[in-house]
C-alpha cells in the first residue's frame, strides 16, 4: 500500500515537474493591430501615389512625341527614330525602377515590423515563462491565447 502511495505522489510529482506552458499568438492579427503597420501602410500607399502620378506625367510626355512623331510621316528622320526608342527605353526603366525601389521600401518597412513582434513575443513568453509559442492557427486544442499582449509589448516598442 505505502509503495503504491510514494509510486502515486511521485507520479504526480514528474508530471508537474515537466508540465509545459504553451502559448500561442496569432501573428497575422498582432501584424495588423499594431499601430505602426497602419502608419507604414499609409506612408507606401502614399509614396506609391506619388510614383503612379509621375509614370502618367511621363506618358503622357511621351504619348505626345509619339504623336508628333506621327504627324511627320514620312519625313521622319532615323535620329528621330532612336531619341524616341531612348526616350522610351528610359521610361520603362524609370517604371521597374521605381517599382522595385517600393518593393524594396515596403519589404524593409515590414521587415522591421516582424522583428518587432519578435522580440515582443519573447519578452512575453519570457514574462509568462512561457516553455513554447506556437502560431495560433497550428493549435488545436489547449494553451494561452497571448496575442494580446504581443501587441501590447509591441506597442511600447514605439
Amino acid at each position: 500500500m505505502k509503495k503504491m502511495i510514494i509510486a502515486g505522489v511521485a507520479l504526480l510529482a514528474s508530471t508537474s515537474v515537466f508540465a509545459e506552458k504553451i502559448g500561442f499568438v496569432n501573428s497575422q492579427e498582432a501584424f495588423m493591430k499594431y499601430s505602426k503597420t497602419k502608419i507604414v501602410h499609409e506612408n507606401l500607399s502614399k509614396e506609391q501615389e506619388r510614383v503612379e502620378n509621375q509614370i502618367k506625367q511621363k506618358e503622357v510626355v511621351l504619348q505626345k512625341s509619339q504623336l508628333e512623331l506621327q504627324s511627320k510621316g514620312d519625313k521622319l528622320t532615323d535620329k528621330e527614330k532612336q531619341a524616341f526608342q531612348k526616350q522610351v527605353e528610359e521610361f520603362q526603366k524609370f517604371v521597374r525602377d521605381s517599382q522595385t525601389k517600393l518593393s524594396k521600401e515596403e519589404y524593409n518597412r515590414m521587415q522591421e515590423i516582424d522583428a518587432t513582434m519578435t522580440k515582443a513575443i519573447d519578452a512575453v513568453a519570457k514574462t509568462g515563462k512561457y516553455d513554447y509559442i506556437f502560431e495560433a492557427a497550428a493549435i488545436k486544442y489547449g494553451g494561452s491565447d497571448i496575442t494580446a499582449e504581443v501587441i501590447k509589448e509591441m506597442e511600447k516598442t514605439k
